[in-house]
């Protein structure tokens, strides 16, 4: 990780409220000397998160997030942390420049690789065989500025084209495993041939595939698409998100669609919180990708069966991760791409208005190909939407009951009885926080009191001054340092001095998670000492023990046996004091 100067990250979360800061996200009320809202990180529905406006810290004590006004940031809007920086300064009104861009050093080449691929398909499109590409992207009303922003190529008619190109550079192997040339015996050829082609991005926006669509009639796939490699998960990504995602945020919503394609015509029209995924299906870590987006999200799948099929499958995905969903049907087209072209942008925007809940949209789905004036069909029909019911919440099954009851004169009171109302709970159950033994939970607490006032480093030297774990001791040196440097330390800067250190951030967000931001107390401090050193004391004592039942020698077992007995009488000392 790249250093940052201390003092202006400083500057910045000390010229940041952050009460003022995460009331630009959710409704804060005050309580007492603090704020509480909603936790934005689980499905909370009794404010059970507490904000700091005199510690700067906020913690939620259900789901147990918490940290500073940088990691507020960071969390909610599923951004690294120096971009949660810049996004505060931003906020503050304070310069901060610095364009910083995670990328793991062991994939460095490999990405490198993929961009250059890039731009010589890009290249491809300024030739002489280019100009029928290009040709055909303007009939689509794909522009330059479209060609250029989601950096759209060629790949040309010669099947050797890209592999010399990049063999010169390249290790051919390399380029084989990257899905960019294939080999036979010693013949190696491009993967792609007489395309355009569009990247395929990862969430941060670099190149790690692509997709190769025929635009010269051919009798070919109309789409090919990169196999899986190193950096090509396609159950991972999401087609077009990094573009999307600030969109996302201003719209409050976001569409999902099944082709690139389709995703750029909207793009292109100003529909710019779209994402497609390049199939018919939703794998786990997509729908982990749409629930830190915390949006409604839109289904706006192929008009065809499968377009169908997939959007019942997904939308009861996305329901049952508790995510909003509503469902867009296009009729008169195959896809959003054919709507607009044929269409319009503004009739295509209106379709989007009237989107309707997947709950409706699966009521209508079962009522197709039924006739509900037979008994057998209706009794089907109400059995298949009590089925749905199960999982929904109160308020819908009371009004979908009193629907179908008017709806087709069936008694309210047997409905409800065929279907379980569960009673809603007015404070949502606690998450169970991961149990901790005696001396975890007491590090964890010293550990806090030794980052938020530099009384305590003192004390625990005095008192103690040592921790089993050498994690633990890392960090104690690590919080020596920081006090040396600055004469004065508090956990809201410390948490973000931990960033850059890789020896102690783990640490110190277990810390951050295992403890409720107490309030703080010498003699409650001494007390933490006091059990850890019994602790180790207790353990030590085991230990010579064994060590004790093991030894020959007689003299060594002499000298064993009065330090065992030392640290006995050490411990029957404090337990009479106490």
């Amino acid at each position: 990780m790249e250093h940052i100067s201390e003092s202006k990250i400083n500057e910045i979360r000390n010229s940041a409220d952050i009460v003022s800061i995460i009331s630009d996200y959710i409704p804060l009320k005050m309580q007492g000397k603090n704020y509480f809202g909603l936790c934005p990180f689980h499905d909370d529905h009794s404010p059970s998160m507490s904000v700091s406006k005199e510690r700067q810290l906020y913690k939620c004590f259900v789901c147990n997030k918490g940290g500073n006004v940088f990691n507020f940031v960071k969390d909610y809007e599923n951004v690294s942390y120096f971009e949660a920086v810049k996004i505060v300064a931003n906020k503050v009104g304070i310069p901060f420049d610095y364009e910083y861009k995670e990328m793991p050093q062991k994939n460095k080449d490999l990405y490198e690789i993929m961009d250059f691929a890039t731009n010589v398909y890009q290249n491809n499109l300024n030739s002489e065989e280019g100009s029928k590409a290009k040709e055909y992207l303007l009939k689509r009303n794909i522009n330059d500025n479209i060609i250029k922003e989601f950096r759209i190529g060629l790949s040309l008619s010669d099947n050797k084209y890209l592999a010399n190109v990049l063999s010169k550079k390249y290790e051919v192997n390399t380029l084989v495993d990257l899905g960019l040339v294939e080999k036979d015996g010693l013949n190696v050829y491009d993967k792609f041939v007489r395309r355009i082609m569009i990247p395929i991005s990862d969430l941060d926006g670099k190149t790690v595939g692509f997709t190769g669509r025929i635009y010269n009639n051919e009798d070919s796939a109309k789409y090919i698409n990169s196999k899986e490699t190193i950096l090509y998960k396609k159950g991972h990504i999401l087609f077009n998100y990094h573009n999307a995602k600030p969109f996302v945020r201003e719209k409050k919503s976001l569409i999902v669609v099944e082709g690139n394609m389709d995703a750029i015509r909207m793009y292109s029209e100003g529909v710019k919180n779209v994402v497609a995924l390049m199939g018919t299906t939703l794998t786990k870590e997509q729908i982990s990708i749409l629930k830190k987006l915390r949006v409604p999200i839109i289904l706006l799948l192929d008009s065809d069966n499968a377009g169908e099929i997939a959007t019942l499958n997904i939308g009861s995905e996305l329901v049952k991760e508790g995510l909003s969903c509503q469902v867009v049907r296009l009729s008169g087209a195959k896809d959003p791409d054919e709507y607009i072209v044929k269409f319009g942008i503004e009739a295509f925007n209106n379709a989007i208005k009237s989107s309707v809940s997947y709950f409706d949209y699966k009521l209508i789905s079962l009522k197709e190909n039924k006739n509900l004036s037979n008994t057998n069909e209706l009794i089907s029909y109400v059995k298949d939407i009590l089925k749905m019911l199960d999982s929904a919440d109160n308020l819908t099954k009371e009004i979908t009951l009193k629907k179908i009851s008017e709806e087709y004169n069936l008694d309210y009171e047997l409905l409800k009885q065929e279907i379980e109302f569960k009673k809603e709970e007015k404070v949502i159950t606690k998450v169970p926080k991961k149990k901790q033994d005696n001396y975890t939970k007491c590090v964890y607490k010293i550990l806090y009191y030794l980052m938020s006032d530099k009384k305590y480093l003192a004390i625990f030297n005095t008192k103690l001054g040592f921790l089993k774990n050498r994690e633990e001791r890392n960090l104690v040196r690590e919080i020596e340092q920081y006090i040396e440097i600055y004469d004065k330390i508090n956990f809201a800067d410390f948490l973000s001095y931990s960033e850059s250190k890789d020896i102690i951030k783990d640490l110190v967000k277990r810390v951050s998670e295992g403890t409720d931001y107490e309030e703080l107390e010498d003699n409650t401090f001494l007390e933490y000492l006091k059990v850890i050193e019994n602790i180790i004391n207790e353990e030590e004592i085991d230990k010579l023990k064994e060590e004790i039942k093991l030894t020959t020698d007689i003299n060594e077992k002499i000298k064993k046996i009065e330090l065992m007995a030392m640290l006995v009488k050490k411990r029957s000392d404090k337990h009479g004091r106490n």
